[in-house]
């Protein structure tokens, strides 16, 4: 049985990163992470007031999750969320999660949000089962595929 582990980035998981997020390519917008977040994920999150987590399994990042100060106050926001088919359905998403919100209450948030590819109906599933709410309206990415998103928030849990 595989064992994951939870921890915070650090810099040097830079290639294990990239190859998660290369895989998550595939099944999403050919447009990802900005080069720093791939360069340095851990400085990157840090840099902005946030963080970055990782879930390995046998010394490979198989998820991700990041969380940075929005620009509302008391708002942080959900990005880098990335689960390899073959780990989800675990309560891996769920662990990320908590572990954010943890993070975003201890730094005085009052909300998460997060905006979700509206192709990625498991994705806002998930959302709504962990609280969040949609709300009206979508955005445009201006990537290559021409992706939309829709936003998602919620309460910080106490």
């Amino acid at each position: 049985m595989s064992e994951f582990v939870i921890r915070e980035a650090t810099d040097e998981d830079a290639p294990t990163l990239a190859r998660l997020m290369g895989h998550a390519a595939e099944e999403r917008s050919p447009d990802g992470p900005g080069p720093e977040a791939l360069d340095r994920p851990a400085s990157s999150f840090a840099d902005r007031g946030g963080r970055l987590w990782l879930v390995f399994c046998e010394e490979e990042v198989v998820g991700s999750l990041g969380l940075t100060p929005h620009g509302r106050p008391r708002e942080f926001e959900l990005s880098m969320i990335c689960l390899r088919p073959e780990t989800r359905g675990k309560g891996l998403a769920a662990a990320l999660l908590a572990g954010a919100n943890a993070f975003a209450a201890a730094s005085g948030g009052e909300r998460l949000s997060l905006w979700v590819d509206v192709t990625f109906e498991d994705v806002q599933r998930f959302c709504e089962r962990q609280g969040f709410i949609r709300e009206p309206g979508v955005r445009a990415r201006h990537d290559r595929a021409g992706a939309l998103e829709c936003r998602f928030s919620r309460a910080v849990a106490v």
